[in-house]
């Protein structure tokens, strides 16, 4: 049985960068269920990076971050992993006071952010209607982000520091004894003191297999709300020519 230092369940994004930077000191597996990695959402990622977005800690490590994305180690990826896109926050008339709080939020985080009134929106996003739109908050610096290069220059990374990776390899049981979890999949059976649950959705499937109870939760009411508003927002002769 192949003994590691971290073994790390699940290799999307979390998994990856996890193994990244664990490797560095550790010796490190990251096994993967499916035959190939970001089969699920980590390769459905239409990524943006934000320094605008989430809570202040949230925030702060989307800034601490930013170098890294633009200046990575050398051969971690051969393309750039971000590129300039820049990103509207569009509000109805009932929303003024929210965008009036946002642009303030968004101005302590990044210099160039500008409070945008229906003239210069519409100019900019043309699909928009006046009659709905008060306005926008433009943040210049938000990115798009290239998930494939971010994704698999972790994985390539993982290897280079000397961790392992083993795909069709789903889980099957884990049990602790000795100080030690013995991991049991279908590519074969590893131990290693650590175990990092990265499996994504089925992270309550594998914390259930070593009977940790877990108490997560799903949201997607921003994601609904934000749809709601555009799809408002848009003049209905773009919706009918464009489905």
């Amino acid at each position: 049985m192949e003994r590691y230092d971290v073994i790390i369940v699940g290799g999307g994004i979390a998994g990856a960068s996890a193994g990244f930077a664990l490797a560095d000191a550790a010796k490190v597996l990251l096994i993967e269920r499916e035959s190939q990695f970001g089969f699920h959402s980590t390769g459905r990622s239409a990524a943006v990076f934000l320094q605008t977005h989430g809570p202040d800690v949230i925030r702060a490590l989307a800034i601490a971050s930013k170098p890294f994305f633009l200046h990575p180690p050398d051969g971690f990826t051969e393309f750039p992993m971000l590129k300039p896109r820049g990103m509207l926050f569009i509000g109805r008339h009932d929303q003024i006071a929210e965008l009036d709080r946002t642009a303030d939020e968004c101005a302590r985080f990044v210099s160039g952010v500008r409070r945008l009134d229906t003239r210069e929106t519409s100019a900019m996003v043309s699909v928009l209607r006046e009659d709905r739109l008060a306005g926008a908050v433009f943040d210049p610096e938000a990115m798009d982000i290239d998930v494939h290069s971010v994704h698999y220059g972790f994985l390539r990374g993982m290897r280079a520091r000397g961790g392992k990776t083993v795909t069709d390899a789903e889980l099957l049981g884990l049990q602790y004894g000795g100080g030690s979890w013995t991991v049991t999949t279908r590519a074969g059976t590893f131990a290693a003191p650590v175990i990092v649950n990265a499996a994504g959705a089925w992270c309550d499937e594998v914390a259930a297999l070593a009977a940790v109870i877990c108490r997560s939760w799903k949201s997607k009411s921003s994601i609904l709300k934000q749809c709601e508003i555009f799809s408002t927002a848009v003049r209905p002769d773009h919706r009918e020519e464009n489905g």
